[in-house]
């Protein structure tokens, strides 16, 4: 009996529920329309553009990664490089259709170079893979018509209020 109660329900119960689900017929029009308002907020939201990615999360990071491993901070360098990843990432996210955001991948070589010398704790080739980098960055600048943003290795801090 109770074997039969049990097939009953989990027969009838999923039926039920698709025919309530139809008979409801406006429900679906009301999420249709929730659906199109909430994707007509999705598609005005406010997205930074590239340049907003390079100088906010790009750049900062570019800076602290080279003054962490110059002063062998390994652990601050593999976090900064991650931080610096994660814009070229925003990037490849957010602006998936432009030029931009395929250009990106050049920079991956250098940037798994400079993980390994982090993991070694090579301070001589984090210098010289950092250069590649920063090198690579004014290559994919020249590439996307950005020549005129010349990035170069740091000379100076300009967080002067963290340790590196």
């Amino acid at each position: 009996m109770k074997r039969l109660l049990f097939l009953l329900l989990s027969i009838g119960l999923p039926f039920s529920l698709l025919v309530g689900c139809e008979q409801s017929g406006g429900g679906n029009a009301i999420l249709m329309a929730r659906i199109d308002s909430l994707q007509t907020k999705l598609d005005s939201a406010y997205t930074p553009g590239t340049g907003a990615f390079m100088n906010t999360i790009v750049q900062p990071h570019h800076l602290k990664l080279w003054f962490a491993g110059q002063n062998k901070n390994w652990v601050l360098a593999a976090y900064e490089r991650q931080e610096l990843m994660g814009g070229f990432e925003k990037i490849q996210k957010y602006h998936k259709n432009k030029p931009e955001a395929s250009a990106v991948a050049m920079i991956y070589p250098a940037m798994n170079s400079i993980e390994k010398a982090i993991k070694d704790k090579d301070a001589v080739a984090f210098k010289s893979n950092f250069i590649v980098l920063t090198n690579t960055c004014n290559t994919c600048h020249q590439a996307l018509k950005y020549e005129f943003n010349v990035i170069k290795v740091p000379t100076a801090n300009s967080f002067g209020n963290q340790s590196f």
